[in-house]
C-alpha cells in the first residue's frame, strides 16, 4: 500500500472510530446530564485514537472486518480516556489543559470528573464483554474482560501510575524503573489494544505472544516519542523524569 493509501485508510478508520464512540456514549441531554456531558467532553476532546486504530489494524491483519471489532476498539479508547481524566486531577498531575481544552475536572469539577471516569471504565467492560460474546461466546468474553482487567489493574495502568507518583520530584530514576513505569502506565493499554482482536478471533497462544511483544515495544516507542516532543516544545512536567530528561534527546531517540 502506498503512503497516500495508508493515510486514506487511517483516515477512514479514524472516522469509523469517531462515529462509533459518539454512538456509544450517553446523550448529552440524558440524565445524569452533568456526568454524561463530562464523559463526552473528555472523549470528544480530540486525540490521535492510536489505541483503537491499533485494534482495528490488527483485526484487519487477522482477516476480521474492523466493524466487527468496533466495540472492543471503543472500549480501549474509553478506558484510556478515563485514565487521562484521573491522571489530570489535582491529586495526581494537577493539569489544567488536555488537548488544548480545559481538563474535565476544570470544566465540571473534580467530583463529576471522577464519576465520569468511573462511568467510562464501566462502559469499557460492557463494550468488550458484549463484543467478545457476540463473536465467540462466553469463554471469549471472559478472556477479553480478563485482558482489559489486567491492562488497567495494579500490574498495568494503575500500577504504572502509582510508580510514577512515587518517583515524581524524588530521587533520580533509573532507566529500568522508568521503562517499568511506562511499560505499565502507557504500554499496558497498547498491549490490550493489539491482543483484543486476537482474543476475539480465537488466535492461538503463539500468535497472541507475538502481538504482545510487538505492542509492548510500540507502547514504549510511543512514550519515548511523546517525551521527545514535549522536551522540544518545553512541555515537560516539572519534577517528572522522562526518557528525554534521563537520556538526553539523542539517547532517547536511539532507544
Amino acid at each position: 500500500m502506498t503512503d497516500n493509501g495508508m493515510k486514506e485508510r487511517r483516515a477512514a478508520l479514524v472516522a469509523l472510530i469517531e462515529e462509533a464512540l459518539d454512538a456509544r456514549l450517553p446523550g448529552a441531554d440524558t440524565e445524569p446530564v452533568r456526568v454524561h456531558r463530562a464523559m463526552r467532553h473528555a472523549v470528544n476532546g480530540g486525540g490521535k485514537r492510536l489505541r483503537p486504530l491499533l485494534s482495528l489494524s490488527v483485526a484487519e491483519m487477522l482477516g476480521l472486518d474492523p466493524r466487527d471489532c468496533l466495540d472492543a476498539a471503543c472500549a480501549v479508547e474509553t478506558a484510556h480516556t478515563a485514565s487521562l481524566i484521573l491522571d489530570d486531577l489535582p491529586c495526581m498531575d494537577n493539569a489544567a489543559e488536555r488537548r488544548g481544552r480545559p481538563c474535565t475536572h476544570k470544566e465540571y469539577g473534580a467530583a463529576t470528573a471522577i464519576l465520569a471516569a468511573l462511568a467510562l471504565l464501566s462502559e469499557s467492560f460492557h463494550l468488550v464483554a458484549s463484543n467478545a460474546e457476540r463473536l465467540g461466546g462466553p469463554e471469549r468474553a471472559v478472556a477479553a474482560v480478563a485482558l482489559l482487567r489486567d491492562a488497567l489493574g495494579t500490574h498495568g495502568l494503575v500500577g504504572g501510575q502509582h510508580l510514577d507518583l512515587l518517583h515524581t520530584g524524588g530521587a533520580p530514576v533509573s532507566l529500568e524503573t522508568l521503562t517499568s513505569i511506562h511499560g505499565e502506565k502507557a504500554g499496558a493499554l497498547f498491549v490490550a489494544s493489539a491482543l483484543l482482536p486476537g482474543v476475539l478471533s480465537g488466535l492461538d497462544a503463539a500468535g497472541l505472544d507475538a502481538l504482545r511483544r510487538f505492542a509492548s515495544r510500540l507502547g514504549l516507542a510511543f512514550q519515548i516519542s511523546d517525551d521527545l516532543i514535549d522536551a522540544r516544545h518545553g512541555g515537560e512536567d516539572a519534577g517528572k523524569c522522562t526518557f528525554a530528561s534521563l537520556l538526553g534527546a539523542d539517547g532517547a531517540a536511539s532507544e
